[in-house]
């Protein structure tokens, strides 16, 4: 039995007192430690999809429906494939939470070269992306 939470923990804890009750997305190994939050969080379900935009879509379907939603994926190609759903759903005003799990922070400040990333050991290029888009007026 775990005696303490994790970060991931307090964000699905956070995420469900804000009326979240369910989680759409597609397991990737940076999510892992998301995921597991989920499947100890007795508020949030999991709804697994066959691909990330999918899931995008469901999530912004469902926040229509229910006010709001949240979008798990995983580290670049995750994000990246989600993309198009996500904006969808920022033009349409639907509130959608998307919580993208993230390569350890050592391996971003010593810019270890792995696998999701373009190869440089630059990890802000996303972020700074995702940044301007939602930071964007229609």
């Amino acid at each position: 039995m775990r005696d303490q939470s994790t970060v991931a923990d307090y964000i699905i804890q956070r995420l469900s007192r804000e009326g979240i009750t369910d989680c759409f997305g597609v397991p990737g190994d940076f999510a892992f430690k998301l995921c597991d939050a989920v499947a100890r969080s007795k508020a949030i379900r999991w709804i697994g999809c066959s691909n990330e935009l999918d899931a995008a879509y469901a999530a912004d379907g469902y926040a229509r429906v229910r006010g709001c939603s949240m979008l798990m994926t995983t580290y670049a190609v995750g994000e990246l494939s989600a993309l198009n759903g996500v904006m969808g759903a920022k033009a349409e005003r639907s509130c959608v939470f998307h919580v993208v799990g993230m390569p350890a922070m050592r391996s971003q400040r010593i810019r270890q070269i792995i696998h999701h990333t373009f190869g440089d050991g630059e990890f802000r290029t996303l972020r700074t992306s995702r940044r301007k888009l939602h930071a964007s007026r229609r």
